[in-house]
């Protein structure tokens, strides 16, 4: 696809095998998140990205598939587990705000505003594409990390993401979506 990123740029290929390929299976549990029960198996935790429904399924048991769909929210890769759950998208979870670690930022230094402490307004863009969101974008240990609050709500935020900062047309820096705060 024409707009695609990582490992879509191989073009027409089956993604599982080449995956399965290079890295293998490593077979592990796939929990519902809300209850912990264990409600299938997974191959190995590289195939599966947070916010992704297509191919839940097949990991699932019989009994569970149809009481979805279900979106995979968490990966602990200590444990080799998959938490999915059937409330990803639902309206209750505000989807708003989040932190970001392993900030770089282009000009070698935050914004000015920012290293004061002060919170700053930026967009914030969280995928590949056009859309972007108003923020306000609270740095934490000296611009190394930051916590974002989005002007509106944003369903595919998803830990290991990044984030880019902008002011205006001019990207200032990015950094990586962290569980924290999601």
């Amino acid at each position: 696809r024409k707009d695609s990123q990582g490992i879509c740029f191989l073009g027409q290929l089956d993604y599982d095998a080449f995956l399965r390929g290079h890295l293998g299976e490593r077979r592990g549990e796939v929990r519902e998140f809300e209850t912990g029960e264990i409600i299938g198996e997974h191959r190995g935790l590289w195939y599966h990205t947070v916010g992704q429904r297509r191919g839940v399924g097949p990991a699932l048991g019989p009994r569970h598939v149809s009481r979805g769909p279900w979106y995979v929210v968490r990966k602990e890769m200590d444990s080799n587990v998959l938490f999915v759950s059937r409330e990803y998208a639902s309206a209750d979870k505000p989807r708003n705000a989040f932190h970001a670690d392993a900030i770089n930022w282009i000009g070698g230094a935050p914004p000015p505003a920012g290293a004061a402490g002060e919170p700053t307004p930026l967009r914030v863009k969280v995928r590949h594409g056009a859309a972007s969101h108003e923020a306000s974008v609270s740095l934490l240990d000296g611009g190394a990390r930051a916590h974002v609050s989005l002007a509106g709500r944003d369903k595919g935020l998803a830990p290991g993401q990044f984030a880019a900062f902008y002011d205006g047309p001019v990207c200032l820096g990015s950094g990586v979506i962290s569980e924290e705060g999601l």
